[in-house]
């Protein structure tokens, strides 16, 4: 059963980045967040459909290789430009060793950027490269996990917390997952003295 929406309006407040936000989990992702009035920045490379989700969300969209260390660095400049802050990063953007290696890159970025309070990492493991070839342990899901882990270990700290997730696929997790990061972020927010949720 769905919760009262007035129940959920210190969410307002909360602004998030996803990356990977056209398909699969990242735009299962969007539109749970988006229902729960989170301010958004949906990015992706496919800009046909990033202008979908944009048109079904009311986010605002930038298309961004993950690949491309300055555009991820414009990117989490884009969202503080927007909205002052970040309080949650999803990383779900590609398959393989570009899943392992954007998470890297976003996750380091976002650990070197100020926030408002307790922020979260969520790094969605991806489908393995279906051609094999060079990267094809790079882009497994045991590397995945052992890179995602060590960087956890490496950035987290007090005001960042990191959760590193197997494959996604059901939307009732993805719901479970949102909601219980948004009640963390409202909380730790109130208990700080942050901005008092919209009326």
């Amino acid at each position: 059963m769905t919760e009262p929406a007035t129940q959920w309006r210190s969410a307002r407040n909360a602004c998030a980045i996803i990356i990977g936000a056209a398909h699969g989990a990242g735009l299962q992702f969007a539109h749970h967040l988006a229902a729960r009035g989170v301010q958004l920045l949906l990015v992706d490379r496919d800009e046909i459909a990033l202008a979908r989700v944009k048109q079904d969300t009311g986010g605002a969209i930038v298309q961004c290789d993950v690949l491309d260390e300055r555009c991820v660095a414009e990117m989490f400049e884009t969202a503080e430009a927007m909205f002052g802050h970040v309080d949650l990063l999803i990383n779900a953007a590609g398959t393989g060793y570009v899943r392992t290696l954007g998470v890297m890159r976003a996750s380091r970025e976002f650990a070197r950027r100020p926030r408002l309070s307790k922020a979260f990492i969520v790094n969605l493991a991806a489908s393995p490269d279906s051609n094999g070839g060079p990267f094809e342990y790079a882009g497994s899901e045991v590397a995945f996990s052992r890179l995602a882990d060590g960087l956890a270990r490496a950035i987290e700290n007090s005001e960042l917390k990191v959760l590193t997730l197997g494959r996604i696929s059901n939307e009732a997790e993805v719901a479970d997952l949102s909601d219980q990061l948004l009640r963390k972020i409202s909380g730790d927010r109130a208990d700080s003295g942050g901005p008092a949720p919209a009326a």
